[in-house]
């Protein structure tokens, strides 16, 4: 079952952070999408809720340096 979760996240500030995040949470087991939107400091993500958790996205967020808000 793919899930959506979006995350405000405020220290976006440029393209180099959308790929540091887009390559953190795509590295996790059921990512499926990770879109990022720099202008609007938001992450959306789609996973499989069997293999993902909101948790583990948030951890890896914050592990990245962009903590959720």
């Amino acid at each position: 079952m793919t899930t959506r979760l979006t995350r405000n996240a405020p220290d976006i500030s440029c393209d180099h952070c959308a790929r540091a995040i887009q390559g953190a949470l795509s590295a996790l087991e059921g990512v499926t999408r990770v879109d990022v939107d720099v202008a609007a400091k938001r992450v959306d993500v789609r996973y499989d809720a069997e293999a993902a958790s909101a948790e583990q996205i948030d951890a890896a967020l914050e592990a990245e340096g962009y903590p959720p808000a």
